[in-house]
């Protein structure tokens, strides 16, 4: 962990467009809250004596796990930012059973995002200006004192906020997600970003230069998998989520 000199942060600099509530309530009507991201979730933690359906029901509700009208079946990510606006949301499809992502054919190594198809509709204005934000991110005003954890995906950190609740997990959003834009709502916040494997190296150089522009109250970039992964996991690039998978399945 370390201490840096304290600097003033602005994170209320309006540059950027929001997208209606009223989206994400049309993604939870229907129950399209039931969709392929929480089914699996249900299976591999709900049934677990542990957590149970409540634990699914809170998560749910806390991150809005909607669901996609455009894509049957699809999560929708919602990027809600810590002044409660939706910047936009991540659509993604997931195999219910082994809750491996399923790729969209028509895009192929690419992300279907909300305020593209509202934008296609004339939902959006042409010029709609995007500004991402951390998923998860509305949750750091709501527990302002609590340690907050960043991971890459949504998926772990739906899931480690499951299995740690006095953590606010939170996710980049990708390898390349995390940049000093996004890190200016972690100041003076107690940190502890979680790379997957083969990432400890790039998140470390990342967040020491974060950290040259922002006062965390602490951080530390966790190298526990990257210490003690196989040459298997290693090359699988791993993540805390498929740990946590492993764990679960065999009832640890």
């Amino acid at each position: 962990k370390k201490r840096q000199p304290k600097s003033p942060i602005n994170i209320n600099e309006k540059d950027y467009d929001i997208i209606d509530e009223k989206y994400v309530k049309i993604s939870m009507w229907n129950k399209r809250y039931i969709n392929t991201f929480t089914i699996w979730l249900f299976k591999l933690i709900g049934n677990n004596p542990h957590y149970g359906i409540e634990a699914i029901k809170d998560v749910v509700q806390k991150y809005d796990l909607g669901g996609s009208h455009r894509i049957n079946g699809a999560v929708v990510f919602w990027q809600r930012d810590y002044n409660n606006q939706i910047r936009t949301g991540k659509i993604m499809l997931y195999n219910q059973q082994t809750g491996k992502r399923i790729k969209d054919e028509n895009r192929p190594n690419m992300i279907n995002w909300v305020h593209y198809y509202l934008k296609k509709e004339h939902r959006l204005k042409a010029d709609f200006k995007l500004k991402q934000c951390f998923y998860g991110e509305h949750l750091l005003k709501k527990y302002p004192n609590a340690i907050v954890a960043v991971f890459e995906s949504e998926k772990t950190a739906i899931v480690a906020s499951i299995i740690f609740p006095d953590l606010v997990c939170i996710a980049s959003g990708g390898l390349g997600g995390l940049n000093l834009q996004k890190c200016k709502v972690l100041a003076h916040r107690h940190v502890i970003f979680f790379p997957d494997l083969g990432c400890y190296q790039q998140w470390k150089a990342k967040v020491e230069g974060i950290s040259k522009h922002i006062f965390f109250a602490s951080y530390s970039i966790n190298d526990v998998l990257e210490d003690n992964a196989t040459e298997e996991e290693r090359a699988g690039g791993l993540d805390l989520c498929d740990y946590i998978i492993k764990s679960l399945t065999n009832n640890n």
